[in-house]
């Protein structure tokens, strides 16, 4: 394995350990929501789903389909989550940006508010967390090589190594419109982190950017990555995606078949 390989194994396997046990409260608001739109969304989820399945059952019946899978999972895991995330935040206080287009950067700035409102909790601290981005830069640095040790997942520093590396995608992409070669764009970049958050559960969001823009560099085929190593990459990635699936399906099941 590549050492940036091991170290988003690490990260994967980190999220994974944070969902398994965790518990989901929601505080729904009162009245009842037109579930048009929230159906049409549950039908995508649905099928997106059974798209995630398949690609993991052709995988695991022939390793070599996990090379072919792997660049467009997380992006699959991402729309489903994108799904019910939306169905989720119109149950809660019927805001329908989830349902517009370009709702994605501001579902991710609506779940942080959710959360720091306490409309939606996670037992988990890690989980529940909302790092502004201040905070991610004053986190202690990692010592050179530690996240690429295959135990990394089980430490706690691991926790923060994520959010670090979730503020990377986040600044590179907000980035794209500064010039950082003038004091504006220097500006810019300082207002934009002292003002920005994230949350761990951003993670699917922003693997999904890089998986659609930026392509996953870090599975290099062509430099020491096996095709079950790929398939154990993405079997991992399916079992963290489905633990946060079944805690956000446990909350909006139940509403929708009502």
């Amino acid at each position: 394995m590549t050492p940036a390989f091991l170290t988003h194994l690490n990260y994967i396997k980190r999220m994974k350990s944070l969902f398994i046990g965790c518990t989901l409260t929601v505080c729904f608001g009162g009245g009842t929501r037109p579930k048009t739109e929230m159906k049409r969304f549950w039908k995508l989820y649905e099928l997106t789903l059974k798209s995630i399945e398949k690609d993991i059952e052709l995988a695991q019946e022939d390793s070599a389909f996990a090379v072919i899978a792997a660049p467009w999972f997380p992006v699959k895991c991402y729309y489903a989550l994108y799904y019910l995330e939306s169905i989720l935040m119109y149950l809660i206080d019927g805001d329908p940006m989830g349902f517009r287009n370009g709702g994605h950067t501001g579902i991710r700035r609506k779940f942080c508010t959710l959360v720091n409102t306490g409309a939606i909790t996670f037992s988990d601290t890690g989980l529940n967390h909302i790092y502004s981005l201040t905070q991610i830069r004053g986190l202690p640095a990692i010592a050179s090589g530690q996240n690429t040790t295959r135990n990394y997942w089980q430490k706690a520093e691991c926790t923060d190594s994520i959010a670090k590396k979730l503020m990377e995608y986040k600044l590179h992409d907000a980035g794209k419109k500064w010039n950082l070669h003038t004091k504006k764009g220097q500006e810019e970049k300082k207002q934009f982190i002292a003002a920005g958050s994230l949350m761990l559960t951003d993670l699917f969001y922003w693997y999904r950017i890089k998986a659609n823009y930026r392509d996953l560099d870090y599975i290099d085929f062509e430099n020491g990555i096996s095709e079950n190593e790929v398939l154990a990459y993405i079997t991992i990635y399916r079992d963290a995606f489905e633990c946060y699936r079944l805690l956000l399906v446990g909350e909006i099941g139940p509403v929708l078949t009502t």
